[in-house]
Order: structure tokens, then sequence, then C-alpha cells
């Protein structure tokens, strides 16, 4: 459906062509920095080299001639140097959008005309054998708002996820397990990799222990180069299905499987279809042959390569000296299943470290030989650090997903008890975690992703400033006005357009432009867009529940602002959900 800002713009748009003769594109009509010059702001410049006047001469031509054309109700038509201020009526305005919403309901937001490219979306790719910590956290949580948003929007995407589950990291830490028991690599049985597990804890049995494991042997390694050769020695072992290291594998697998699913449906993961680097290892093997066989890869001091020296990207390695394939040939077979699974699908979405773009570039210019029918595209994000300093799985000094997570709800517990002594425990509970998951994502999201964040916990629970648990303060306020009216709400009944306080118009516009922020976070892969227009809107929701009576006001009016506060609520609690942040019932 046309939402009013889509019309607003349209019609002004119409009316200065008509006016000067001239083609006025409705994009051209966009909202001026300051709410207090207008709604709609139209930049003279472009046009004023065509007819070859001064810009800020032309722009008070056209306010003075400006008539506005049926269906349009405006307060005034200002000039401010070389630029048109248009301003709606404060009636028109509030009316249209409250109808806007209460028509479309879920859907107010969605595309016009929904796009038509299905789109492959990976994401939430970490790895076995390693802790979750929160630099995989942005990644997830950036994934998973994205989806939202691009499912709100309309397009028809699936999302898919790839653990790397037979990898470097893996031969590391399970060469490591075996060596410090003492047990024979060379030689290792089935009996000894059964015996070896049992002798771990029960409740050592986790990506906790593994990816201590993981620490020590990189730091072995650093002590010792030669065991370089022992680990290599063990992804010979496990790409070749050794029994003894295959079942060594299986079950420490599974015990990092087990916490990385809590993890996902903690965070809010959905996948359609979830790969794993094991299973299309095999079939990695056969692609570097196949390549060799035709000429795309070339072996180079015993390793083979992809030579994409002449579009200035290097060497792409896939396999090296030892004959262990390296995460690009798989990465290959992957997208060559991909391709297999979903053949309608022509787009390729990966969500993916901003530092790992020269390899994915990489990648992608082998498949464009390969021939694969598919485009490509990687969304980067930077990394996320404490105040603290930058984490490192192998230097053993990262934070954990469930250490920060539990650091996070304690703080948000104590400043709730500050607060509210007479809570009981459930419910200050429920708060707390609410507050903590809107501290955590509002602060990995309000940020562009190709940006590196430092995470302060103090600040990202703030009630004050640009948080999550500003916007949800904000969402709550409208809740309890509505709650305390006590009104049933009525989306059937005549809606005045008695609206006339400046306060209520900017709530209304607000709420209007959350469309074009939905589609600028589509269209650049951003959900810092929805996060700013939230952000936004929650400062003026303090700046109406402050200055605007809605409880006390006249019947007529009171009716109308409830249904506005009731409008607002359902958006902002949309634009909430698509970066995963749930609405406490009190804070």
């Amino acid at each position: 459906m046309e939402t009013a800002w889509t019309h607003w713009q349209s019609l002004i748009a119409g009316q200065l062509g008509e006016q000067l003769g001239e083609t006025v594109s409705a994009d051209e009509l966009v909202a001026p920095p300051d709410p207090a010059l207008g709604d709609f702001s139209f930049a003279c410049f472009k046009l004023a080299q065509t007819v070859k006047k001064n810009p800020a001469q032309l722009a008070k031509q056209i306010a003075k001639d400006f008539s506005p054309a049926p269906g349009l109700e405006l307060d005034r038509v200002e000039a401010a140097g070389p630029y048109v201020n248009f301003s709606i009526s404060v009636g028109d305005a509030v009316h249209r959008v409250i109808r806007d919403v209460e028509v479309a309901r879920n859907d107010y937001g969605k595309a016009p005309v929904a796009p038509k490219e299905h789109a492959l979306f990976e994401y939430a790719n970490p790895n076995t054998h390693k802790e979750i910590h929160i630099g995989h956290l942005r990644m997830i949580v950036l994934g998973v708002s994205l989806l939202r948003i691009m499912r709100a929007w309309g397009v028809p995407v699936t999302p898919v996820s790839y653990i790397n589950d037979v990898g470097s990291n893996v031969s590391k830490c399970l060469w490591y397990l075996v060596k410090k028991s003492g047990s024979d690599l060379r030689a290792l049985t089935q009996k000894q990799a059964k015996a070896l597990l049992a002798e771990v804890a029960p409740d050592d049995r986790d990506a906790r222990y593994l990816g201590a494991m993981y620490t020590e042997a990189t730091q072995f390694v650093e002590e010792n180069p030669d065991a370089k050769e022992e680990i290599s020695f063990v992804q010979q072992q496990l790409e070749a299905h050794e029994k003894a290291w295959e079942y060594l594998w299986q079950e420490t697998r599974r015990w990092s499987l087990e916490e990385i699913q809590s993890i996902f449906k903690e965070l809010g993961v959905e996948i359609d279809r979830q790969y794993f680097e094991s299973e299309i290892l095999d079939r990695g093997k056969e692609i570097v042959a196949e390549l060799m066989e035709k000429g795309i890869a070339i072996e180079s001091q015993g390793a083979i390569i992809v030579d994409l020296e002449e579009q200035g990207l290097g060497a792409f390695l896939i396999r090296k000296t030892d004959g262990t394939l390296l995460y690009s040939a798989k990465d290959l077979a992957l997208a060559e299943l991909k391709n297999e699974e979903y053949p309608r699908v022509k787009r390729s979405l990966l969500l993916v470290d901003s530092r790992q773009s020269l390899y994915f570039r990489q990648l992608f210019e082998t498949l464009g030989r390969i021939g694969l029918p598919q485009t490509f595209e990687q969304v980067g994000f930077e990394i996320v650090t404490l105040k603290e300093g930058v984490m490192s799985s192998r230097k053993g000094n990262v934070i954990t997903y469930e250490s920060f997570r539990d650091a996070v709800v304690d703080f948000a517990k104590e400043e709730i008890i500050k607060r509210h002594s007479d809570w009981n425990d459930g419910k200050v509970a429920h708060t707390a975690w609410a507050l903590a998951v809107a501290g955590i994502k509002f602060a990995m999201l309000r940020q562009d992703s190709d940006k590196k964040i430092v995470f302060d916990m103090e600040q990202a629970l703030s009630f004050d400033g640009n948080t999550g648990p500003y916007c949800q303060y904000a969402a709550t306020r409208l809740s309890s006005i509505i709650r305390k009216s006590g009104s049933a709400l009525d989306n059937k009944r005549a809606l005045t357009r008695a609206f006339e306080h400046p306060m209520e118009k900017r709530l209304a516009m607000s709420i209007a432009q959350f469309p074009a922020a939905l589609r600028r976070a589509v269209d650049e892969r951003k959900p810092s867009h929805v996060a700013a227009w939230c952000f936004e809107t929650a400062q003026r929701i303090s700046d109406f529940y402050r200055d605007v009576p809605v409880l006390d006001a006249p019947e007529e009016i009171r009716e109308g602002r409830i249904r506005l506060s009731a409008a607002v609520l359902s958006v902002l609690q949309k634009g909430l959900d698509l970066l995963g942040i749930p609405l406490p019932d009190e804070m």
C-alpha cells in the first residue's frame, strides 16, 4: 500500500512539476534536518541550473506561486535559502498516519511491491571446538536482525548457516587432547579414544573445555614449532575418516553442537538449512582435482592455487603442501551444494567478518570461473571489543557469550533493585533479562556494521541516551497510557482530525518515515537505520509524553491521542522486534 510519506512526496512533486513545467522526482522531496523547518524540503540547485536562475531566488518564486493539489493540506510553504520547505497540516498528517498503521497492521512498512529476487542468506557461522564469544555475538545479532528486516520488507529469503567442524582449529584441539593424555598419536585406536574421552568429567564435556585445549595447543605450538607436523598428521587422519580420530571428532563435535544450538535458540537464530564443513569435505577434494584438470588451478611450490594476479587478488590457495584442504576448497564445494539445493536462487549473501574481505573476493572470482550462476555478496562487519581490549581465542583471553550475558543481566538486576525494591524476584529477573538483551543488541546494532564497537556495559544499559533500554522505556510509557485509559480501541470508529499540537505531528511524521528506514536498512544491509529510527521515535515519544495531555484531554481528542499512542507503540514495538529486542511490561 502507498504510505502517507510517499503519498505526500508524490503530490508535492507532481504539483511542483506542473508549476515549473519540469519533471520533479518524488525522491527529490526529503525530510529537512530540523523538523521545525517543515516536513519536506526541495533543493533548487539542479533546477536552477536548468532554468539559469539563482537557487535562492528560484526558491522564493516557487514558495510564492505554489498552489497545493487537491487532497494536499499544507500549513505553509516557505523558502529558506536555496530550499523550499513544505509543512503538512497537523490534522491531516496525524489522521493519515494513524489510519495507515491501523489498516496495514502487521504489514506496516512492507514494500509496496514485493521484491521478486529470492536470496540465500548465510549467517551464524561459528566453529565447533571453541566457545561462542562476544566476537561471534555481533555476527549472530546482526544476522538475526538483517533476516527479520529483509522479511519485513518482503524480500523472499532463505536463511542458512555453515559451521566449520573439521578445520585446523579442530585438528589442533584433538591433537593436544591426545598428546596431553600421553597416547601415541600415530597408533591411536578407537578403544583408546573412547577411554580418553571417558576420563573427561561430565561437567567438562563442553565447548569451554575444548576451547581451553585449543588455547593450550596454540601456546604449545608457539614454543614448539615442530609440533605443526603432528597437527598436520591429525588433519590428514580426519580427512581420511580414520576410525579412531573420527570417533574422537564426532563425540567432541557433539559437545560443541549442543551448546551452539542452545545459544542459537536463545538469540533467536532462524535457520532453514544447516551446512557443515564435514559434509562437503570429500567433494572439496574432488573439486580441487577438477580445477587442476581444467587448468583453473595450478601447482605452486607443492601447494595448489588459483592464480588471480591479473585481477589484483594474488594467489588463492586451495590445498596445502601436505595435501590437506584449506577452507577455500570447502567453500567452493559449499557454493556448489547450495546451488544444487536451491537452483532457482540467483543471489547469495554471506555475513562474514570484514577482515576476510580479500579472501571472499578471491572466492567469488574463482566461483565465477567455475561458472556458478549465482551472484555472491559479502556483508561485512567489524569486530567488537570490551574496554579491556581485543580478544583472541589463541591467546585464551576471550569473553564467552554466556559469561558476558550473565554479567550484563546481573548488572541490570542491581539497577532494577535500586529503583524497585518492592518487586518480587521473578519480575526482577524477567525485566533484567529484557534490559540486558536490549542493552547488548542495541549497542551491537545502532552503529554501522562497518564500524568497530567498544562495548561499555554501564552505557549500554542506561535509560538515557542512544540505548536499547531508553527505547524500551519510551514504549512502556505509551503502553501505560493505553492501559490507564481503559478504552477498548475501535479502529472502525471515525477518527478525529482535530489534532493541533506540534508534538502530535512530530510523532506521526516519525511513524510515517518508518518504511523508508526499513528500505534503507535492506538496501544497505544495515540494521543501524532501524535502530536510529527507534531512538529518534523514542525521543519524540518522550516529548509527546511530557507536553501533550492524553487521559485528561477532551473526549474527542482524547480518543484520537490514545489511538495515536497505540499506532506509535505498535510500530516502535515492530522496530525493536526487528532488532531482536523484547518489551518488558514495566521499567
